[in-house]
């Protein structure tokens, strides 16, 4: 992924890296630069802009979160559709939280564009309690790294459900 300022012809595809405010014209951060984009910034007196370009063997934030936060995913966790570059993790069982701390530790350790973050291991959750984010820092990351996190996590996040016994 490229980052930083280019000029406004060569911004198209784009990930708009701030929210740019120029007279009529509002690209929201994350948006796409479009070429109606281009023309509004140009009206407005612009002439560069500060975008995430992606590269070749690059996967967007969303789905490079879908990737590493499904592969954590073990028994009784369900993930949430990724949404700016996260991807959150939730119980599906009143239980007890089960992790593979170096696993989560490994994938941690690859590259500061992805970070996984949980609850402690052995906590009591419930269903429908978040367990887990899995972001990504950037607004691309290389395909690469994500299903090398994603290899690192395999099932490191559990849920063992209560059972009930009789005494």
């Amino acid at each position: 992924m490229k980052f930083g300022p280019l000029p406004i012809n060569d911004a198209i595809g784009g990930v708009i890296a701030h929210t740019v405010r120029a007279k009529e014209a509002i690209l929201r951060k994350g948006s796409v630069v479009t070429a109606g984009d281009v023309a509004a910034l140009k009206a407005a007196g612009l002439s560069q802009v500060v975008v995430a370009m992606s590269e070749p063997g690059d996967l967007g934030e969303d789905e490079a979160a879908r990737i590493v936060g499904q592969a954590a995913a073990g028994p009784f966790i369900r993930l949430e559709p990724p949404f700016t570059g996260r991807c959150n993790l939730f119980s599906d069982a009143n239980g007890v939280l089960v992790i593979d701390v170096e696993r989560i530790h490994e994938a941690n350790r690859l590259d500061e564009a992805i970070t996984v973050a949980t609850l402690a291991p052995m906590r009591k959750v419930q269903i429908g309690e978040m367990v887990a984010t899995v972001k990504m820092i950037p607004f691309a990351v290389p395909e690469a790294l994500a299903r090398q996190a994603a290899l690192a996590l395999d099932g490191a996040l559990r849920v063992a459900p209560f059972k009930a016994r009789r005494v």
